[in-house]
């Protein structure tokens, strides 16, 4: 019964993924979107705020109010999301897709500088080889599609980049948060972040004079606010089955799942849409991706090494029992 939740999990976090991403690369294909990325943002974090609340307040029960954390962390872990999950989607009007995803890839580059710089830490050699072959890998992929690809813009690095450096935050202070109030369910935390980064984006957009001029573009075409709902809807249950694989598979089965994710989508993107295409960008993300595979080896050899040498020994058992008995005759015969 574990292994087949395991396994529904699993599945559910890649299609879940797959589809989130796949619908917002089809928004930014509706022509003349690529300016608003910031409200597509702000109808996801308002949309999750709601579907999060539903969840908190109708179906979790167990939430303690007593044991819910100040507001000061929820803002803090808002300014985190929104420039986590806000300039990513921002950078889609700069980039091409499959390089967004790429470089969303290689959160470990701003954590290891940020620990040598801040934290004065040090990095094993795998470390090391890891952020190189990501680096080189990612200085490759932007050449390709600064080549290659008409929507490319400079800025899109630059905002990316950006969003990295929000993310590699943003992991450990949710952990730390999730540590101090254990109690407190994912959702009520989802809630009250995203309702904050709404908030937060919605200040933005109305000092920027974005706000008028995105919902005037997006009541002009009618598949905006339908397809932005969904994507936020997937999005939300993603997460949700992130954490549930969490808690049952490990960090181990979940990275290697999510990883799997990331190289579907870049895959799947180049079937689905019609994109220049080189095959610089073939060798340039597997270098990537063997990057990401030194850093979780890295993390989980234990595990790894364990999980492989159990294979091997089923294996092995799966061959001896079924191995044709040798009757005494043939035995003889064998002998002389």
């Amino acid at each position: 019964k574990q292994w087949y939740q395991r396994r529904v999990r699993a599945s559910s976090v890649l299609g879940l993924f797959i589809i989130y991403g796949y619908i917002q690369e089809k928004i930014f294909h509706i022509p003349g979107f690529r300016a608003h990325g910031w409200y597509l943002s702000f109808i996801q974090f308002t949309f999750v705020s709601v579907i999060s609340y539903i969840d908190s307040s109708l179906l979790s029960k167990s939430a303690k109010r007593r044991e819910m954390p100040p507001y000061y962390e929820f803002m803090i872990l808002s300014w985190m999301t929104v420039g986590t999950i806000g300039l990513s989607t921002v950078a889609l009007g700069f980039l091409n897709f499959p390089t967004q995803v790429i470089f969303k890839s290689c959160k470990l580059i701003p954590v290891m500088i940020g620990g040598i710089i801040i934290l004065g830490k040090k990095y094993t050699l795998y470390d090391y080889c890891s952020v190189f072959l990501m680096c080189f890998g990612l200085i490759w992929f932007s050449l390709a599609d600064q080549t290659v690809s008409p929507e490319f813009e400079p800025k899109g690095i630059i905002i990316i980049c950006l969003a990295l450096c929000f993310d590699a935050v943003f992991g450990n202070y949710q952990e730390k948060l999730l540590k101090k109030y254990p109690h407190f369910t994912n959702s009520g935390i989802i809630f009250y972040t995203y309702s904050f980064g709404s908030v937060i984006i919605f200040t933005w957009l109305c000092a920027t004079g974005q706000f008028l001029t995105s919902m005037q573009f997006a009541s002009q075409h009618s598949d905006v606010y339908p397809l932005a709902m969904v994507y936020a809807t997937f999005g939300y249950l993603g997460v949700q089955c992130v954490l549930a694989l969490i808690k049952s598979s490990g960090v181990l089965i979940t990275t290697i799942v999510t990883t799997m994710r990331k190289v579907l989508t870049v895959v799947l993107s180049f079937l689905f849409f019609t994109k220049p295409f080189t095959f610089q960008y073939v060798w340039s993300g597997s270098l990537v991706f063997l990057g990401i595979c030194i850093s979780i080896y890295k993390r989980n050899r234990i595990p790894i090494l364990n999980a492989i040498s159990s294979t091997i020994i089923a294996i092995q058992s799966f061959k001896n029992s079924h191995r044709t008995p040798i009757s005494m005759a043939d035995r003889t015969i064998q002998q002389v």
